[in-house]
């Protein structure tokens, strides 16, 4: 007789403890190490325009080109997370932007500077879907959205570092030093990773590989729990070995879904790349010295931060419609900067107020863009949700370098980008619509176990010839 146990009533009944605690922290350490490599060229990025003479339009393709290579990066590491798991594909995803961000302090010209922001780009882009779909999976389905929230905490103040590091490195050090600081420091999680990080158990259960692993990680997850010699784990009762293909991103209810995440993704990531690439640079352009101006969009930063814990357990309980009202409110924050002759304090209120709503709805697509998939393919899900978003963050960096080049004053972009969390906004009503028709059980259903299951969380094993 094989005994076979569903892994799924394990993770819904369980409790927080140590290893809710060292999962948090590792994800978080990734996450704010993944915001600062990234976010650090808006900060260094005056100093590299002077260095290599760089036109404004220049320098908002340097910032594109690291996100073409998020972009493909994170196609290509969700197809490997869901092929050889969530941890080796965040290892290598760790280990590639460190060593790129090291070399990218050794760029002797522009095309260099291209090809190594693409390239540590690649990873960058890797790591966030490969992370938030190991949470999601390890998270009981009433905190689901809240633990991507939580780790992108992590991001949000990773990407506010850059400020005060900048400010007290470049000075002395130059530019090149706060990317070394970023790359080793990328290195050196690795460590952590290895031996505290595990796998997805959901991911491992659905694909039939390794059970004793399983037992091993669910003795962790549930200490005390006990399993017999070969025990066969499922999730959910669906054992999926199918390859990965784009369609099944698409099939029955997902095509709307899919089709509305996407876009209302892309959106949110054009104003966000525009506020976190040019912020820096757009304060000191209205009058604020460099040191200040980098301040500000520290703070900018934390702001949005505090915007997605505000938001994050509303996500979870009311679903991806709750997620609207913060680029909605976002809209006349952006206009006003744009049209009225604001003071500097003025100025820097409505900025913080934007940077909450703004950001705080993009941590809340953050949360969702991976929870309508079943495990099998959720790092596929979040990954090619997150890349499709990098076209609109692509274009934020770009279209604004443009604006200015061709006559806007810094004050005029902000205008331009509020129609973009207008049409966010209004796809995230279709998309809640979508979402509350979703059978209970269905994954990213606002109710994804059913009274009936949830009553049963007690069995946990069911046995079979």
């Amino acid at each position: 007789m094989t005994t076979t146990v569903d892994v799924q009533p394990i993770i819904e009944r369980q409790r927080a403890g140590r290893f809710w605690i060292s999962l948090f922290t590792v994800s978080w350490a990734i996450t704010f190490l993944d915001g600062f490599d990234f976010q650090i060229l808006s900060f260094a990025g005056r100093y590299i325009e002077k260095d290599f003479q760089l036109t404004d339009t220049q320098l908002g393709t340097l910032g594109t080109i690291g996100l073409v290579g998020t972009l493909l990066g994170g196609l290509g590491m969700g197809y490997a997370g869901d092929r050889i798991g969530r941890r080796p594909a965040i290892m290598a995803s760790i280990a590639g932007f460190g060593i790129f961000m090291i070399l990218f302090v050794f760029s002797r010209n522009y095309p260099e500077l291209i090809a190594l922001r693409f390239l540590s780009g690649a990873f960058l882009g890797g790591v966030l879907p490969l992370t938030w779909a190991l949470n999601t999976e390890f998270a009981p389905a009433r905190f689901r959205s809240t633990s991507v929230v939580i780790i992108m905490v992590g991001y949000s103040l990773g990407s506010a570092a850059g400020g005060p590091v900048s400010n007290l490195l470049i000075p002395h050090y130059g530019w090149p030093s706060v990317f070394l600081v970023g790359g080793i420091c990328s290195l050196l999680v690795l460590l952590p990773v290895i031996f505290v990080l595990p796998e997805s158990v959901k991911f491992l259960a659905q694909k039939d590989l390794k059970h004793d692993r399983i037992a091993e990680i669910l003795r962790r997850v549930a200490p005390g729990m006990r399993f017999e010699p070969g025990t066969r784990f499922i999730s959910g009762g669906i054992v999926d070995k199918k390859r990965f293909t784009p369609k099944q991103l698409f099939r029955d209810k997902l095509a709307l879904i899919t089709s509305v995440l996407w876009v209302a993704y892309m959106c949110s990531s054009a104003v966000v790349f525009y506020l976190a690439f040019w912020g820096p640079i757009l304060n000191e352009r209205l009058g604020f010295t460099t040191t200040t101006a980098a301040i500000i969009a520290a703070c900018s930063s934390v702001a949005g931060a505090v915007g997605q814990l505000l938001l994050g357990r509303f996500v979870d309980n009311r679903g991806a419609r709750t997620i609207a009202l913060m680029p909605l409110l976002g809209v006349p924050c952006l206009l006003a900067i744009g049209l009225l002759s604001l003071g500097k304090a003025p100025y820097i209120a409505v900025l913080m107020l934007a940077n909450i709503f703004i950001i705080g709805g993009h941590g809340g697509m953050h949360s969702i863009a991976g929870i309508f998939y079943r495990p099998a393919i959720r790092a596929n899900g979040a990954a090619w949700a997150t890349s499709i978003a990098k076209f609109g963050a692509m274009l934020g960096p770009w279209l604004a370098g443009v604006l200015l080049d061709g006559g806007f004053t810094a004050r005029g972009t902000f205008y331009v980008f509020a129609l973009f969390p207008l049409l966010m906004a209004a796809l995230l009503f279709v998309l809640g619509a979508a979402q509350r028709k979703l059978p209970a059980d269905a994954d990213g259903a606002l109710s994804s176990v059913s009274k009936g299951a949830r009553s049963d969380l007690g069995s946990q094993a069911v046995t079979s010839a």
